[in-house]
Parts: C-alpha cells; structure tokens; sequence
C-alpha cells in the first residue's frame, strides 16, 4: 500500500491556473506564452503523454488519486536556463524512452539531459504543466563555494542517497512486462525522473511532495503539491508553487 497523506486546503491553489491550449499552438509556443522566459525561479515540466509506455504509467499513478482515475501526467523534468530557441531548452530527466538510448546510466545515476523541444507536438503530448518554484536555479545548478562540485553534479555521483539506475530497471520491468514484475509504486519506489528531481530540490532546501516519502515521488504527487498544498508552503513561510497547466486528454474508465 502505498503511504500518501492528504492535504488540508479546502480549495485550490490560486496561484496555479488552467492556461487553455490555443487552436495549432504547439508545447513550446503555450510553455513561452505562460511565462517560460521568466528569469526567477526553478522551473519543472509536467507531460502527459499518449503511448504505450505513457498509458501504464498513468495508469500505475491511480493509487495516489482519491478516485483511482489515471493520471494526466506520465513525465516531469527539470529545466535549465532558457536561451534565444526555446525549443534548444536543456532538460534534466530521466526518460524511459530517451531519443539517443540509455548508454551506460550508471555513469551519471541515470540522469539524461535532454531538449524541451523532444516534447513540442501537442498531440502526441497533449497535457502539460509548468511549474515555477520559490528556489533560484543556481542554488542546485551551481557550486556553492569555490573548489565544491554543484548539487547537480553531487546526486550523479552519490549513488547511495538515490539509486536512480535502479529504480530505472525496477519500473522498465514492470513497463515492458517482464516476469512477475509489479507495480514499484506501491512499494514506495517512486518513478525515476521524479525522484531525481525531488533528491536535487531537497539537497537545496526545498520541499516538492509533502504527502509522500521523496523516494516515492511521482508526476502526480508534484501535481497535487502544486494544485492543493499551498497551506503548507504557506504555514512555512514560504511561496506557494506557481505556474499554469492545460490537460486536453483524459483516459477514460
């Protein structure tokens, strides 16, 4: 069973709103329009994608839903600072179908940098999310003092706080079928990319999922933190998550 508490609020957050899809509007182009360019912030992506792969997983996240519904949301990735081409975005993800293969993803602790641009078709990923959270980018991105190594490139060299790699071949198993292979979640074994995310972001003060254990963290449970825990950003002083979403697809029951 897995171990989720539910919050308190009463209603949502006010500062995380549905931003509608324009007609032919493409990821990249809502992502600008709601704010990607902003230069304050740690910025994280919310997908949810159609497909195989994508299908399971939202289908795996239903245990954290009250009603046990799919999920909108099958990926999260962090985002690096954004240049002139939005599209050329760096994202830090842990995909389970990354576009040049895995290699070795011992060597880095399965972390992948990837483009924004790899999620620009809206049909193909037709839900989306962008989050801004109160914790500037270089607090994880760069080295805090002189002669230190920045958080990010700590978490690909310690293995024994998160082995993402693992976590990686555990949810592959249960994705592609093999053996008896159930689902990690329910044994408190979160979904790659987010538990990265969620290990960078608590090396750097910040708090993403309160309802669950990091390890355990999901796309869904950063989308429940952002749409109904602001109490608990709020009871410690801190900025509620910020950002926009639209979810054009739903798979029904």
């Amino acid at each position: 069973m897995l171990k989720i508490l539910s919050s308190t609020a009463a209603a949502e957050s006010s500062s995380f709103d549905r931003s509608r899809r324009r007609d032919g509007e493409d990821n990249v182009q809502w992502l600008v329009r709601n704010g990607l360019n902003r230069e304050d912030g740690t910025l994280v992506l919310l997908i949810g994608s159609r497909g195989h792969l994508p299908f399971r997983l939202r289908v795996a996240q239903s245990h954290l839903r009250h009603d046990l519904t799919p999920s909108y949301w099958s990926h999260v990735a962090l985002l690096g600072p954004v240049g002139d081409d939005p599209a050329s975005t760096t994202l830090y993800e842990i995909s389970f179908e990354p576009p040049g293969g895995f290699a070795v993803p011992t060597t880095t602790n399965g972390l992948q940098r990837g483009r924004l641009g790899t999620y620009e078709d809206a049909t193909q990923h037709p839900n989306i999310a962008l989050l801004r959270l109160p914790v500037a980018a270089e607090v994880w991105q760069a080295p805090t003092t002189a002669g230190q190594i920045s958080v990010l490139e700590r978490y690909q060299k310690q293995r024994s706080v998160l082995d993402a790699t693992e976590l990686l071949l555990e949810w592959l198993a249960f994705l592609w079928g093999v053996g008896h292979a159930g689902n990690p979640l329910l044994d408190g074994r979160g979904i790659p990319s987010a538990a990265m995310i969620e290990s960078l972001l608590n090396a750097s003060g910040y708090d993403l999922t309160p309802s669950l254990e990091s390890r355990a963290s999901c796309p869904e449970a950063v989308w429940q933190a952002a749409k109904w825990w602001h109490p608990y950003y709020g009871d410690r002083n801190a900025a509620p998550i910020e950002g926009f979403w639209h979810t054009g697809h739903k798979i029904e029951l």
